[in-house]
């Protein structure tokens, strides 16, 4: 397994998450013989290229296909292969929305679904190759692990995870390269089990993907207004870390979900989820894109219009604290 060490995550930052997912895929390769990779014409930007230099026999090109994509993989599945299947996040939920329900989802199969790219990630490519729909389609469907890795050694960790589970999994890659190095070294990675990065009093920070990042950094400046908060690596959508959410609900009177996605579906409502079932419940602000669709704009100008910018999280804090 590749390491987690100070050389790797400096190259991981540089690729970023899916480039690290790409390494990461072609190293489970070498150990797991019954692992598989396929793509839909995006050989490159999967960072599939390497799998299927080194293993041309166990990879498949099905073309621009994504439907044909997902029942391939469920084949290969049923054939007692690990198909790693790979493509825009935004093809993967929504094009082929039915394949994975059916084909997928509802017989329960090993099939792990790659969304790479998505949140705002493609820029100006524009609305229709923005996955920000895609954790609320994943999450919806019966036997469906979402996973959603904040930096490259985590892709590496979650792309393992979901190597080694037994079941449908749906990988979300948000981001680009030269991208924030979160984890420096080896640190535990279980599906379910969130990672808390920052003890805080005053505020849950919880966040999922690039936005943990953000979430550190608006912890560093609420600090020094003397805020203190609790920042949340929320990896795995679902199944959700209900203890971490529970724990904040008792002990705190604020919580700010933050996500790269729709408000709508996507992390901050697996967290509503969760809330409306405790005895106290304190506030909950949803950070994300809101419903409706922005202006085109390079990716850190959606960002900036959705409001997932530091200062907009350090605000939405303060407003709410009454600071």
């Amino acid at each position: 397994m590749l390491q987690i060490n100070e050389v790797n995550v400096k190259h991981w930052s540089t690729i970023g998450s899916r480039g690290a997912f790409g390494e990461a895929l072609a190293d489970i390769g070498e150990q797991m013989a019954d692992v598989v990779a396929l793509t839909a014409d995006l050989a490159d930007s999967t960072r599939t290229r390497s799998f299927s230099q080194h293993f041309p026999e166990r990879f498949f090109q099905v073309g621009i296909a994504e439907q044909n994509l997902v029942g391939v993989s469920s084949g290969l599945a049923l054939a007692g292969k690990i198909p790693f299947a790979a493509t825009f996040g935004s093809f993967a939920a929504t094009r082929c929305c039915e394949q994975v329900r059916d084909d997928v989802a509802y017989p329960n199969l090993n099939v792990k679904l790659v969304g790479i790219l998505s949140g705002a990630a493609q820029g100006i490519v524009g609305v229709t190759h923005y996955g920000l729909e895609d954790v609320a389609i994943t999450r919806s469907f019966g036997n469906m692990v979402v996973l959603s890795p904040c930096d490259g050694a985590e892709a590496v960790k979650a792309t393992w995870a979901a190597a080694r589970h037994v079941g449908p999994v749906y990988l979300r890659f948000t981001g680009g390269g030269n991208a924030p190095i979160i984890y420096n070294g080896e640190f535990p990675f279980e599906i379910g089990k969130a990672i808390t990065l920052r003890e805080g009093d005053d505020v849950a920070l919880i966040a999922t993907g690039s936005m943990v990042s953000y979430a550190l950094e608006a912890a560093e400046s609420l600090r020094a207004r003397d805020i203190s908060a609790r920042v949340v690596d929320m990896h795995t959508i679902k199944p959700l870390d209900r203890e971490v959410v529970e724990h904040a609900c008792a002990e705190l009177n604020l919580i700010v979900s933050i996500e790269e996605h729709s408000i709508v579906g996507g992390l901050g409502t697996a967290v509503a989820e969760v809330i409306a079932g405790q005895g106290k419940a304190p506030k909950l602000i949803r950070m994300g894109f809101p419903d409706a669709y922005q202006h085109f704009a390079s990716y850190e100008g959606y960002l900036s219009q959705a409001g997932l910018t530091v200062s907009n999280i350090v605000g939405v804090v303060m407003d709410n604290l009454g600071h």
